[in-house]
């Protein structure tokens, strides 16, 4: 073969090349506005497929039967609750925003002790409240403005979903299509998948079983707990009548997420503001069932709920989270840790077949 040849071939190849990568270019456009439907689909696709495998016995292999009923109880046990308590979360937001400013007018009042019930104490709250330059109005000013700050926030985002109710809905019921489709034919996508994987086949049936690992420890362990820990929030703080139950135990819930302070991002300031504002009886009751009984979570439930052998560790957590929300969003919440949970089963893959350690 002459050196025109080589070069004809050589230059046929890179167009070649650069068409597909153009057309492949284009088909990501195509599909980059149903990312989230799509992601969303993924991820209750993964953490239902137990369930659906449960149900497709029962029903003697009846794919697409299957698929429609999963699909029917997502939509009234999941995707209706979810709707209905982002409704309320926003009107919780709202009524706390609107009603927090007045309320802590009289902060300083609330929350130094009596000087002449508890004349120690009072010294003791006002030192505190010195030295971190917290002290007379200076305390007022900033709680008011992380309040309206919080406030702003959330209204933004509550907003924002109903102004684009329309969309949202369409999101819905694409992402219902996808997860239809993913339930019946998952499995056929999963092997076309492995296909272009350019490792070996050991090392694909390595990479998958570590991934489900990490993600069902990601998904059932860690997001199922955090889940529990801010029901039992929103329950405590309902029995105790404390302001926004639902809000503060949602955030509750993600405090989990948090290394070594855990939930107590929210129930260790709360006890405290209910001790310094006189209210001791509460501040117990809180203290001790966030103690005893949503703390424990972490111990004695979350183990029973992981699935697999490889548990992400909470500073990755953390960060996924945080990370996965700066990029995409609200989806970033659950896509976050997984994309974490995929860059460790890459490790894990390249650390057992390329330098052959365990």
């Amino acid at each position: 073969m002459g050196h025109h040849e080589r070069w004809t071939e050589r230059l046929s190849g890179i167009i070649a090349l650069c068409l597909a990568l153009t057309i492949l270019f284009f088909g990501l456009l195509i599909f980059s506005p149903f990312f989230e439907p799509i992601c969303w689909a993924i991820i209750i696709c993964l953490f239902f497929h137990p369930v659906y495998k449960r149900l497709l016995e029962l029903l003697r292999g009846q794919r697409a039967l299957s698929s429609f009923i999963i699909c029917f109880l997502i939509v009234a046990f999941i995707i209706i609750p979810i709707f209905l308590l982002i409704t309320s979360l926003t009107a919780e937001v709202f009524r706390l925003y609107s009603s927090g400013v007045v309320s802590l007018k009289g902060i300083n009042i609330d929350l130094i002790p009596s000087a002449e019930k508890y004349p120690i104490l009072n010294k003791l709250v006002i030192k505190l409240l010195k030295a971190f330059k917290l002290y007379g109005s200076d305390l007022q000013t900033t709680i008011e403005g992380l309040t309206r700050s919080a406030g702003e926030f959330f209204l933004k985002q509550g907003t924002a979903i109903f102004k684009n109710i329309t969309v949202l809905l369409f999101k819905s019921f694409l992402m219902l299509v996808i997860l239809f489709y993913l339930f019946t034919d998952g499995e056929k996508f999963l092997e076309a998948f492995k296909k272009l994987l350019p490792i070996g086949e050991k090392s694909i049936e390595n990479f998958m079983e570590l991934t489900t690992e990490v993600i069902h420890a990601t998904l059932y362990g860690n997001i199922l707990a955090a889940a529990i820990q801010a029901g039992l929030g929103v329950f405590i703080f309902w029995v105790l009548d404390l302001t926004a139950p639902l809000l503060w135990g949602i955030i509750l819930g993600l405090g989990t997420f948090v290394p070594m302070i855990g939930t107590a991002i929210v129930w260790g300031p709360a006890s405290i503001l209910l001790f310094l504002s006189g209210q001791y009886l509460k501040a117990a009751i809180l203290l001790t069932f966030s103690l005893l009984v949503i703390s424990q979570v972490d111990y004695f439930l979350r183990p029973y709920l992981i699935s697999g052998k490889t548990e992400m560790h909470n500073l990755l957590l953390f960060l996924g989270i945080l990370g996965g929300i700066n990029v995409f969003g609200l989806l970033g919440l659950i896509l976050g840790p997984i994309v974490i949970a995929l860059c460790i089963s890459i490790l894990e893959v390249y650390k057992r077949n390329l330098l052959n350690r365990k």
